[in-house]
């Protein structure tokens, strides 16, 4: 059988589909012996594009377009059509997957997502959110596959987390389970955009970036339009601007202290380190959290980190995730 992953994000949708072995194995994770259940072999396409989704019809009508985009490359290469769709949202979910409580950068709020879009499709549809898609793609094929438990921060417009053990993500009693992102660390700290203060979020997410760049004049000055990004804080830090450079390295203190908190509450075999901003300034990011984690490790006598790794599967990653929980 062909599975479909898509992954929606803010401004795009990434899809892949997936043929599904079914040799066996824990879902999601690693068969018997250590071996993956899947590998990047039994990716048959891909698809990515922008969206300019603003509703439920118009987010039905893209997801359509994906899935028959992908039905089209499997058909050119003789592969067998998509019989069941995996899709991981950028949303707010309820805990049983079936309603859309809140989807901002998409305009969607309280739509019953899993029926309708079975429904326009007329095959089985399974929905996450895309953090979870995020790093169980990771633990299937990539940075986590010889984990049998991951965490993962990604750094992007926010910072999204997810904990998944065994091939399962933590959902949590109101399907809000992972939500590492929001991790205080800092109860002085700035505001972060779920209202509360010092949230590892309100530090190290691409706006929070941006935000703190606006008082950088090295970041300004790269700026066509005068209003940087986080791009443009990067840019000026590798340029040598000590103020750039400081708030990247509180942006990693953030991503260290929140991981204080964490490793000991999950005890994960692997961390994953991901998002935009996490992989393209991994060499400014990754050193720092690195110092601060050997620095004060938590449970004293447990190695510290257990282990960092960069995420691996790139803009697709959320795509294979979903594609791999609708394989159960």
């Amino acid at each position: 059988m062909t599975i479909a992953g898509l992954d929606v994000g803010g401004t795009k949708i990434a899809g892949v589909a997936l043929a599904d072995r079914g040799d066996g194995g824990p879902a999601g994770g690693s068969a018997v012996g250590g071996a993956a259940r899947w590998s990047l072999d039994d990716v048959l396409a891909r698809t990515h594009r922008a969206h300019r989704i603003h509703g439920p019809e118009s987010l039905l009508d893209a997801l359509e377009e994906a899935v028959r985009e992908l039905d089209a490359q499997l058909a050119e290469a003789g592969h067998e059509p998509i019989r069941a769709v995996g899709l991981a949202i950028a949303a707010w979910l309820t805990r049983d997957r079936e309603v859309v409580t809140w989807a901002a950068h998409l305009a969607v709020r309280d739509f019953a997502l899993r029926a309708a879009l079975a429904d326009r499709l007329g095959m089985p549809v399974t929905i996450d959110n895309d953090a979870n898609g995020y790093l169980v793609g990771e633990a299937a094929m990539g940075a986590a596959a010889d984990a049998s438990s991951s965490i993962l921060i990604a750094l992007g417009t926010g910072v999204g987390g997810a904990y998944v053990a065994d091939g399962r993500p933590l959902l949590g009693s109101h399907g809000l389970g992972g939500e590492l992102g929001h991790v205080t660390v800092d109860e002085q700290g700035p505001v972060c955009s779920c209202t509360a203060r010092g949230c590892v979020e309100a530090y190290a997410g691409g706006n929070a970036l941006a935000r703190d760049a606006a008082g950088v004049p090295a970041a300004v000055a790269l700026a066509p339009d005068g209003r940087p990004t986080a791009v443009h804080l990067e840019q000026a830090a590798r340029a040598g601007d000590a103020e750039a450079i400081a708030l990247l390295d509180r942006a990693a203190w953030a991503v260290a202290a929140g991981l204080r908190r964490l490793l000991p509450a999950f005890d994960p075999e692997v961390v994953v380190l991901g998002g935009r901003v996490m992989l393209e300034c991994a060499d400014l990011l990754l050193p720092v959290i690195e110092r601060e984690l050997g620095a004060h490790a938590p449970l004293q006598g447990v190695p510290q980190p257990r282990r960092l790794e960069l995420a691996q599967l790139g803009g697709h990653a959320a795509a294979i995730g979903a594609a791999v929980l609708a394989a159960r």
